[in-house]
């Protein structure tokens, strides 16, 4: 038996500029109720930190819609039914949707009030519409976030490479709006975020962090890290996070040398990765060299 699937309009409720032409903030928001056959169903959104939804914009190459996964940002506690995104150029040879959405065209497209379908689905009890999510249940190749009982006992190190801070946003927020899950009893959970991007005009919520770093000093920590530029005044990293070589029987050597000087004590942390599968790799590559081994390690790749 085929599945019906249900796109929903959403609308385009932000489109915030991060990088001109590379990088942006994308905002869709979901009616709160839509009609299929006659019935009309709720929308509820139960989203969890580090999923996907899935969505059909338009291609710059083809002109068509496409589908496209995107990791949200935000986290449904405090924000059902607005799905936040970052999206930039990938300037692959076959680059689409990602370029369309760095267009003037987006603009005009939300002037317009055109919409942007989303994907939803009937809650198991048949009564209402929730967003897809691309991950139901924890595994090594998501960044889906521990239950709300077992984060606070956690300490994480979430590793970002451009807009893979982007499942870490969703995480860190979610875990702010409940108080990092201290209470009388439990010091909450622990969350250390390196973000490594090639310039500072490509940071990503940096005020935000900041002032999250300021108000949870016992739970939270930031340090941003600039590969290719960086203004005099620039107090942060620098440099790549990772150090690659060549061994005489020309395999990569991978030190993580630049990591530990931040992280020293790598292994008391839940490692969690976000970037390109080559990315992926060398760090999984480096830890093995190493021989480190974390309390856990999980990676999406991009």
């Amino acid at each position: 038996m085929t599945v019906r699937e249900i796109f929903v309009p959403a609308t385009i409720t932000d489109l915030t500029v991060i990088d001109p032409s590379e990088i942006r903030n994308i905002e869709l928001t979901l009616p709160q109720e839509y009609e299929i056959d006659g019935k009309v169903y709720p929308v509820i959104d139960e989203m969890r930190p580090g999923t996907a939804f899935l969505a059909k914009p338009f291609g710059a190459r083809t002109g068509r819609q496409r589908r496209r996964m995107y990791t949200r940002s935000n986290p449904s506690i405090n924000a059902k039914g607005v799905l936040q995104t970052i999206i930039n150029d990938t300037h692959a040879e076959k680059a689409d949707t990602s370029v369309w959405w760095q267009t003037a065209d987006v603009t005009a497209f939300q002037s317009a009030g055109e919409t942007i379908p989303v994907l939803l689905n009937l809650t198991p009890d048949g009564t209402a519409l929730a967003p897809y999510e691309h991950c139901s249940s924890i595994e090594n190749s998501n960044l889906r976030l521990e239950p709300d009982d077992e984060w606070p006992t956690m300490r994480f190190l979430g590793i970002a490479l451009s807009t893979g801070i982007t499942p870490f946003l969703a995480h860190i927020r979610h875990m702010k709006a409940l108080n990092f899950g201290r209470n009388s009893v439990c010091a909450g959970g622990y969350y250390r975020v390196v973000v490594s991007v090639k310039n500072h005009r490509q940071l990503m919520a940096h005020e935000e962090l900041q002032e999250m770093v300021a108000e949870w000093p016992q739970n939270f920590a930031y340090h941003p890290v600039l590969t290719r530029e960086w203004p005099d005044d620039w107090s942060h990293g620098t440099g790549r996070i990772m150090n690659i070589g060549e061994q005489q029987n020309g395999k990569q050597r991978i030190s993580l040398e630049p990591l530990l000087e931040i992280v020293p004590n790598i292994l008391n942390e839940h490692v969690r990765l976000c970037g390109s599968k080559e990315v992926c790799r060398q760090l999984t590559e480096g830890l093995a060299q190493a021989g480190l081994q974390p309390r856990s390690f999980r990676a999406e790749a991009w």
